[in-house]
């Protein structure tokens, strides 16, 4: 079992588990109204974190406070209130660090903040390593950033991690604040309600923003009595509809529900603590998603009246909240909901109640067509009259079969090879004419391709060399197939660009087609859409090239039995040439047999 050990929220309503789930409780909320606010002269409602309460908390005697930024510090602080409740050796060899964040220290781009910071401090694997070296740790973190719901990825790639006996315990740490870089580019879709936001309300006009640090501790337990939360299964699905639009049949959604309900009767759920941006598309989808899976009849709460939308945090800040609500026998109501739409049948939560039910479900949506949902169960410290926990196979018992590469493309210093066998040329000078070329070498008819930045044009092509012709492709569904991208620098070449265009308040002109691509996971969306894949998306950000972690993910990803192939790719190409390698692995055995030796020799062209 993997179980909750402790937590702790850093947000607009206070500094500990506690506080928050208590304002909560007496509905509370903590957006407000931000004028003259991050050198923005258009008014925003967001739930912002008090900096200058941020830094007295994190300023403890004897601890060395210098250089960190306040989404270091709030993760740090986030940390240190679950560790406290859990009891565990941050240092330890067996404690992984999961950190999940969408944009990090991206305001450091800005010269006007940045200055007094080294380079490459806007690096998401910089600042995971500062955090978890805090603690004593000299592991690598593992960095998940996958869009909106890259809490609930962070805390299934640790579910899979303590399942498979890698670790003992795992702390995942969901972290963003908020700047100029962000509020803008939400403010260039529009998508922001001039009040405070109303989750499923018919009446509904946009979302807010909020900034927070909320961490969970999992461990690994084998002890029967052993009560509290539960983390059973999770879900990640793709809508392979747009990168900037969620499916109108809300199918990502419906697919993650489906697949961690299995097992679970929906007259067992609580409440479903739903994304609930109160936007007009995602919460409709949702809503069709639910009554696809048979959950419109089950209670169903937003926290984003309370919080506002956190981004990275979250998956789990929401989560937390809403596993006190659980252990409480609680199902907390939606702030901002008054009236249901007419066509809805969905039971949406607008007062206290009480439940006596064990499980709730946790779902998430984002930017790239990406889904995600949780399931999670409550159970007492067991006595000798408390009735058996129930038991839910979790994953395939064929998770370690041997896996073969099916097929591999290299693209690198202007060249690029599939299967070992070179199929273009050219001079790569890093501003994107290489990738044009190659395109039309391929002759393939894409006219979206021109639309994308450097980083989804680099992983479009490798998998347009991998998938082989595209006249001959049958393009038809796939609900069977992973795609899982890593890379360095995240989306930092796009978001320079995009930096660019706020730098200035006189040429001031943020681009919503340009902000999309600001997310790493956009790369593996314009592959689903492409090639209509419907499993698993996510993106992962390392400090190099690391053919032994892409090996993990890849294997631990085969540890949900939907998935019959794993496309898995590196994908790099900021400050340089582009870089990729991008593998097909199977569950078939095949000559090159999937290792991360194999994976190595292939990046250093030694096969």
């Amino acid at each position: 079992m993997i179980r909750q050990a402790g937590d702790c929220i850093i947000s607009s309503l206070g500094f500990t588990s506690c506080e928050n789930y208590g304002a909560v409780k007496a509905g509370r909320s903590g957006i407000a109204h931000c004028e003259n606010r991050m050198g923005l002269s258009e008014p925003f409602m967001a739930a912002l974190i008090d900096r200058e309460e941020l830094r007295d908390r994190f300023a403890v005697p004897g601890d060395c406070t210098d250089g960190y930024t306040p989404f270091e510090m709030a993760a740090i602080l986030s940390i240190r209130g679950a560790a406290a409740q859990a009891h565990v050796d941050l240092s330890g060899e067996r404690t992984l660090f999961v950190l999940s964040t969408t944009k990090g220290n991206v305001h450091l781009l800005d010269p006007r903040e940045g200055d007094g910071y080294p380079p490459g401090a806007a690096l998401l694997c910089h600042s995971a390593r500062r955090i978890a070296a805090f603690f004593g740790s000299s592991r690598v973190p593992l960095v998940v950033s996958n869009a909106c719901i890259s809490g609930a990825c962070a805390q299934i790639e640790a579910l899979r991690r303590l399942e498979a006996g890698a670790y003992d315990c795992a702390v995942v740490t969901g972290v963003d604040m908020l700047s100029r870089f962000i509020i803008s580019g939400f403010q260039s879709f529009h998508a922001l309600s001039p009040g405070p936001c109303r989750p499923f309300d018919a009446a509904r006009d946009g979302l807010n923003l909020g900034e927070a640090a909320s961490t969970l501790i999992y461990e690994r337990t084998d002890k029967a009595d052993a009560g509290g939360v539960a983390l059973v299964r999770g879900a990640i699905r793709n809508d392979a509809n747009h990168i900037s639009g969620p499916s109108r049949t809300g199918e990502g959604c419906f697919l993650a529900l489906q697949a961690v309900m299995a097992g679970c009767d929906a007259g067992e759920i609580a409440f479903v603590n739903a994304h609930g941006t109160a936007t007009a598309y995602n919460d409709r989808m949702e809503a069709v998603a639910l009554a696809r899976a048979g959950l419109d009849g089950v209670p169903v709460n937003g926290l984003k009246g309370y919080f506002g939308h956190t981004l990275g945090a979250a998956g789990v800040l929401e989560s937390v909240i809403s596993s006190h609500a659980l252990a409480g026998r609680t199902i907390l109501p939606t702030l901002g909901f008054s009236a249901r739409e007419d066509d809805s049948t969905l039971h949406v939560a607008d007062r206290i109640a009480r439940t006596e039910k064990p499980y709730f479900v946790k779902t998430l949506s984002g930017f790239g067509g990406s889904n995600a949902a949780l399931l999670f169960h409550y159970a007492p410290p067991q006595t000798d009259a408390a009735p058996p926990r129930p038991h839910i196979r979790l994953h395939a018992p064929d998770a370690a079969a041997p896996l073969g590469i099916q097929a591999c493309c290299r693209i690198s210093d202007g060249r690029a090879s599939v299967n070992g066998k070179a199929v273009f040329a050219g001079e790569d000078n890093g501003n994107g004419d290489f990738l044009t070329a190659l395109y039309r070498s391929l002759k393939t008819d894409y006219p979206k391709f021109f639309k994308m930045d450097r980083l989804s044009k680099l992983g479009f092509l490798a998998s347009e060399l991998i998938f082989g012709d595209a006249a001959a492709r049958s393009f038809a569904p796939r609900r069977d197939m992973a795609v899982i991208c890593f890379n360095r620098s995240s989306s930092l070449d796009t978001d320079v660009a995009y930096q660019a265009t706020i730098q200035r308040d006189d040429d001031y002109f943020p681009s919503p087609s340009l902000f999309v691509y600001t997310l790493p996971n956009i790369v593996a969306a314009e592959i689903a859409i492409r090639n209509r894949i419907y499993g698993e998306t996510s993106f992962c950000v390392c400090p190099h090239f690391d053919a032994a972690g892409m090996e993990t993910a890849v294997r631990l990803a085969f540890r949900d039995e939907s998935v019959c192939c794993v496309l898995a790719a590196w994908v790099e190409c900021f400050e340089g040439p582009c870089d990729a390698l991008m593998a097909l692995v199977g569950r078939a055995p095949s000559d090159a047999v999937f290792s991360a030796g194999r994976l190595d020799g292939l990046y250093h062209n030694q096969y």
